[in-house]
Order: structure tokens, then C-alpha cells, then sequence
């Protein structure tokens, strides 16, 4: 994919989602006209990101550094696995730190542009930032918000930086790969988890939100009552005023006698 198609694809991901169809057809009239007839049949093929795909792209425009960094931390844990357990595990605390800290940013965006950001949506959410960070051509198009599809989440072994089925190796001073497997599998136990307590703090504060709006909006409903109650009670009494000075005016005056 060419450079140029790549800023079209920026360009459209920086977008509001709403927008996404009526600019990405734009773009493909433009590239046509142009004489770019293979950049608009490329850009004519790219689907409307789904909410949490285009949240995870809002992310390299909301906090570029710290998708950087998300990605760096990624790829060091990846490196020390095997050669260095120890900087591995601290590498992959920081890297869940930053997941999480990431996948509140998204739905932050999604929130603020109406969409609703459920447990299983942020679970999507970071299960593509994982997965486009242990890839390095996946990481370019994490870090310039131009991923073009949902991910799922990587392997263990992606994780531990080794293939599928590779043999165990001992690693220096006796300690088999197999714990690394195991310590892998932990850490990603750990970060599920972790999205899942995120997910769960983010729906509950979304339904506090409810409550004090229905809230507010019952004691709206109050006041307007009591305003129409007010407002009756007034017509009432300027009704039985006028009524009583209709009244006094028909009582016959004195006779004089």
C-alpha cells in the first residue's frame, strides 16, 4: 500500500465515524477524477471501522507518545522473553499498565461521540492493541491510527516471542522454556482480567450517570408540576378576587332612611 493511500486512510480514521461513508466515497470521487484509479479502487474497499476500531485509531491522535510507548514496551517484552525473564515481567506490568490506561482513553472517545462503550467493546479494544503491537507492520499502522481491522488477541506464544509447536529450549541456569509458557499465559490471564475489572468500572460509572440523570430529570418533573400547581392556584385565586368584587359591587347601597 502506497505512502499517499496511507494518509487517505489516516486522513479518514481521524475523522467522526459518522462521517467515515460520505468521506471515504469523496476521497474515491476525488482519486478517480484525478486519474488515481488504483488508490480510489483501494480506498473504495475499506469498510466503515466498527466503534472500537475507530476508537483504537482516535488513540495515535489523543496520546501519540503513549501509543509509542505502548508499542516500545510491546516489543521489549517480546525481545527479553526468552534472554531475560525478569525484564520481560517488568516490561509486560508497564505493558498492562498501559493497556489499561490506553483502553480508557478509547472509551473516553467513544463515550464522548455517543457511542456506548460495553464491557465486551473495550475487551475488543484492547485485544487489537495487543495484537497490532506484537506485529510489526501492524505497530506502523497502530501508531499513524490506520489499522483497518479489528485483532484478536494474541497467542501465548506470540506473547513469548517463540512459534507455534516449537520445541522447549533450556534457557541459562537450567530454567526450562515451558515456565516462560507459563509465565505468559499468567500475564495474559492477569490482563484479562484486567480489562474485565476496567470494564466493569466503566459501566458502573456509565450507570451512575444514568441515575443522576433520571434523577434530575424526576426533579425536574417535580418542579414543573408544582410550577402548574403555582400557576392554577393563582388563576384560582384572581378568579374568586374578581368573583368577590362582582359580588360587593351588587350589594344594594344604603337607602338613607
Amino acid at each position: 500500500m502506497s505512502s499517499e493511500v496511507d494518509r487517505h486512510i489516516e486522513e479518514l480514521f481521524a475523522a467522526p465515524l459518522k462521517e467515515f461513508t460520505s468521506a471515504r466515497n469523496a476521497k474515491v470521487a476525488a482519486l478517480k477524477a484525478a486519474g488515481h484509479g488504483d488508490e480510489a479502487q483501494l480506498l473504495g474497499r475499506l469498510d466503515k471501522p466498527t466503534a472500537p476500531l475507530w476508537a483504537v485509531n482516535q488513540l495515535a491522535r489523543l496520546a501519540p507518545k503513549q501509543v509509542g510507548h505502548f508499542v516500545d514496551l510491546v516489543q521489549q517484552a517480546r525481545r527479553n522473553q526468552l534472554s531475560d525473564p525478569r525484564a520481560a515481567a517488568a516490561a509486560m506490568q508497564a505493558q498492562r499498565a498501559e493497556v489499561t490506561a490506553l483502553t480508557k482513553r478509547a472509551a473516553e472517545a467513544m463515550t464522548k461521540a455517543a457511542y456506548r462503550a460495553s464491557p465486551a467493546a473495550l475487551g475488543r479494544v484492547a485485544n487489537t492493541l495487543l495484537a497490532a503491537a506484537v506485529d510489526s507492520h501492524l505497530a506502523e499502522d497502530l501508531r499513524h491510527g490506520r489499522l483497518t481491522a479489528e485483532l484478536p488477541a494474541p497467542g501465548f506464544e506470540v506473547l513469548a516471542g517463540v512459534s507455534a509447536g516449537a520445541d522447549l529450549k533450556v534457557l541459562p541456569g537450567g530454567r526450562a522454556s515451558r515456565r516462560v509458557s507459563e509465565d505468559a499465559a499468567a500475564q495474559q490471564a492477569r490482563d484479562q482480567a484486567e480489562r474485565e475489572r476496567l470494564a466493569r468500572e466503566a459501566e458502573a460509572a456509565r450507570r451512575e450517570a444514568r441515575e443522576r440523570a433520571e434523577a434530575a430529570e424526576r426533579a425536574g418533573q417535580e418542579v414543573r408540576d408544582l410550577q402548574r400547581q403555582l400557576a392554577e392556584a393563582q388563576r384560582r385565586f384572581l378568579a374568586a378576587q374578581r368573583e368577590a368584587t362582582a359580588a360587593a359591587k351588587r350589594v344594594p347601597g344604603p337607602t338613607g332612611r
